[in-house]
C-alpha cells in the first residue's frame, strides 16, 4: 500500500535526488528497505500510470497531474523520512506542499507475518498503522531462553503492541495466545520486555485511533542459567531426606515406607525417612506470618509458641520487646496479643508445618516444631506491607528460626524487602510463596530470593507443575517446588480442609528447613538455602 503525506513546509528535494521545477515533475527514491521494493515499485508504478521505471536505479519518474489509484494510497498521516520508496511530488491544488508515499512492510495477519528470522541483535522497522491499514504482523523465531525487548516509538496518534505466539498453528489470536501486551495512552511509546522460551511469535502493531508512522525495535538476549535450574520449577522438588542428609555429611538415608492417604504430600517431600533418624523439627520456633493461627485447634495446641519471657495477663510488657503479653505472639490487624484466625488460612498453613503427630487430623511435616502466631492479613485475607513488615521484625525479633510468608502481591515494598533483610541477618531462613497468578517469575516478597531466603512453587501429588503456580522465572534465584494441590490441613475450630495454593506449597518448605535445622541448629540462611536447592529432586517434574 502507498501512503501519501502533505507537508505544510516548502517543498524540499532531501529525500529525492531531483524535482524539474519547469516539468513539474519529481523522482521516486530507492530507501534501501528491501530489494523487494523494486518488484513492487515495477507493479504499482508502471507504463500504466505514465512513468518510467528504472530496476538497476531503483527509480522512476511521474508526471506532473499523474494520480495513483485511490485504493493504494492514504491522505491522512504526516511523515518526513519514511523509508522505503518515497514519493515526491509538488500538488497543484496545494502550493508548496509535497506528498510522501511508502511501501507497507509488514503483512496484515498471523498468515502473512513479515519474517524478521530468528531473533538476536537489535532490529528496527518503520511502518504505518491506520484506518486502511488496521494490523503490522511481524514474526521472529527464539533457538534459546532470552530476554526478549520491544519498543514502539515515533508515534503521532495512539498505537500499541502485542506479543503473540500462536501455539496451535491456525492462524488466528486465540485467547491464551497474547503473552504480553503495553497499551499506553497517547503517543507515549510502547514497551515489553519479556522471557521467552525457544518458538516462534508474532508481533503485532495496530492503531487505537487515527493514523501514524511508527519505529519498531526489537531485540532477544540469550540467558544463561546456573546448572540444574530451569526456568518453569527452579532447581526442583523440594527433597528432606537428601537435605538432611547432605547436612549430616552422608550420602542417603534409609528409605521408610509411605503413609498415602490424606498425607501423600509429607510423602512426596520424604520427610518420613527424616523423622525416622530422630529429626522432627523440635527446638525449632517456625513464625507463620498470616491471618492467624487458631493456637486452640487439637492438632496444634501443643505445638504453639510460648514466650516465656511474658507474665500472661498482668498488663505488663515484661519483656519489654514493645508488645503487652504477647505470650502467643501478636496481632498486628487488631493491635493485640490474640493472633487468632478468622480467616483460616494461616490455620492451614500451620498445620503443614507442625500439625501433631497424635494418630488423628492432619499431619505437619515438622511434626515437633513450635508455631509462633502473628496475624497481619484481615478476616478476607488482605492486608497491607506495613503489617506484614511490622509482623516479620516481630518474628526475627522474637527468636524464629523460620518465617513462613504465604503471601504475596505484585507491588514493590522497601519496607517488607528491609524486614526480610533484617530477619536473615538475624538468622531467620525467610520462605516465600511464589504466587499464583500463573505468571513467568514470582511476584513480591518471593523475588528477594534472588539475595534472601527461597521462594516456592506448588505442584501435585503427580510432581506437575500447578497452573496456577508462578514460574522460577529467567532471573536465578532460590527457588524450589512442593505439594500445593489437595493439600489437607487443620482450619479453625477443630476442623480440617483441602487447600490449593503456592501458600499451601511454601509451609512444606518451612518444614523442611525446621528439619534441616534441627539435624544442624548452626546453619545459616544461606546455608539453609544452598542445601535445599542442592538437593531438591529435578527428575519427574512435569510443567
Amino acid at each position: 500500500m502507498l501512503h501519501e503525506t502533505l507537508q505544510p513546509a516548502p517543498f524540499s528535494s532531501a529525500n529525492c535526488l531531483d524535482l524539474n521545477a519547469s516539468t513539474h515533475s519529481a523522482q521516486l527514491a530507492y530507501g534501501l528497505q528491501e530489494t523487494a521494493i523494486a518488484a513492487w515499485g515495477q507493479h504499482h508504478l508502471g507504463l500504466s500510470h505514465g512513468a518510467s521505471f528504472d530496476p538497476i536505479t531503483a527509480s522512476a519518474w511521474l508526471t506532473h497531474g499523474e494520480s495513483l489509484p485511490a485504493d493504494d494510497i492514504e491522505i491522512d498521516h504526516i511523515d518526513n523520512t519514511l523509508p522505503g520508496w518515497s514519493v515526491v511530488m509538488p500538488v497543484a491544488t496545494v502550493p508548496g506542499r509535497r506528498v510522501t508515499a511508502t511501501a507497507d512492510l509488514a503483512g496484515n495477519s498471523l498468515t502473512t507475518a513479515r519474517n524478521i528470522g530468528e531473533l538476536t541483535n537489535i532490529q528496527t522497522f518503520n511502518d504505518f498503522v491506520g484506518t486502511s491499514d488496521t494490523n503490522d504482523f511481524y514474526r521472529f523465531s527464539l533457538s534459546q531462553v532470552s530476554q526478549v525487548t520491544l519498543n514502539l516509538t515515533g508515534l503521532s496518534t495512539d498505537a500499541d503492541l502485542l506479543l503473540i505466539q500462536d501455539r496451535n498453528t491456525n492462524g488466528i489470536v486465540n485467547v491464551g495466545e497474547v503473552l504480553a501486551s503495553s497499551l499506553a495512552a497517547g503517543i507515549s511509546p510502547e514497551r515489553i520486555s519479556i522471557r521467552l522460551d525457544p518458538g516462534t511469535y508474532h508481533i503485532r502493531v495496530y492503531p487505537y485511533s487515527g493514523s501514524t508512522n511508527y519505529t519498531l525495535t526489537a531485540a532477544a538476549t540469550a540467558i544463561t542459567l546456573p546448572t540444574g535450574y530451569d526456568i518453569n520449577y527452579g532447581y526442583g522438588l523440594v527433597n528432606a531426606a537428601a537435605a538432611v542428609a547432605a547436612t549430616l555429611g552422608q550420602p542417603s538415608l534409609t528409605p521408610v515406607p509411605d503413609l498415602g492417604g490424606n498425607f501423600w504430600n509429607v510423602d512426596l517431600v520424604n520427610a518420613r525417612d527424616v523423622w525416622a533418624q530422630g529429626y522432627s523439627g523440635q527446638n525449632m520456633t517456625v513464625a507463620v506470618v498470616d491471618s492467624g493461627v487458631d493456637y486452640t485447634h487439637p492438632d496444634l495446641d501443643a505445638n504453639i509458641w510460648i514466650n516465656r519471657n511474658e507474665i500472661p495477663g498482668n498488663g505488663v510488657d515484661d519483656d519489654r520487646n514493645g508488645f503487652v503479653d504477647d505470650v502467643r505472639g501478636w496481632d498486628f490487624i487488631d493491635n493485640d496479643n490474640t493472633p487468632t484466625d478468622p480467616d483460616g488460612h494461616g490455620t492451614h498453613v500451620a498445620g503443614t508445618i507442625a500439625a501433631e503427630d497424635n494418630g488423628f487430623g492432619a499431619l505437619g511435616v515438622a511434626y515437633n516444631a513450635r508455631i509462633m502466631p502473628v496475624r497481619v492479613l484481615d478476616q478476607t485475607g488482605s492486608g497491607t506491607w506495613q503489617s506484614v513488615a511490622a509482623g516479620i521484625y516481630y518474628a526475627a525479633n522474637n527468636g524464629a528460626n523460620v518465617i513462613n510468608l504465604s503471601l504475596g502481591g505484585n507491588a514493590y515494598s522497601a519496607e517488607v524487602a528491609a524486614a526480610v533483610q533484617y530477619a536473615t541477618s538475624r538468622g531467620a531462613f525467610v520462605v516465600m510463596a511464589s504466587g499464583n497468578e500463573g505468571a513467568r517469575e514470582p511476584s513480591f516478597p518471593a523475588n528477594l530470593a534472588t539475595a534472601q531466603g527461597i521462594a516456592v512453587g506448588a505442584v501435585d501429588r503427580n510432581s506437575r507443575l500447578a497452573s496456577f503456580s508462578n514460574d522460577a522465572g529467567v532471573r536465578p534465584l532460590s527457588y524450589v517446588v512442593a505439594p500445593g494441590v489437595s493439600i489437607y490441613s487443620t482450619t479453625p475450630n477443630n476442623t480440617y480442609q483441602f487447600f490449593n495454593g503456592t501458600s499451601m506449597a511454601t509451609p512444606h518448605v518451612a518444614g523442611v528447613a525446621a528439619l534441616v535445622l534441627s539435624a544442624n541448629p548452626t546453619l545459616t540462611p544461606a546455608q539453609v538455602a544452598e542445601v535445599l536447592a542442592r538437593t531438591a529432586t529435578r527428575s519427574g517434574i512435569t510443567v
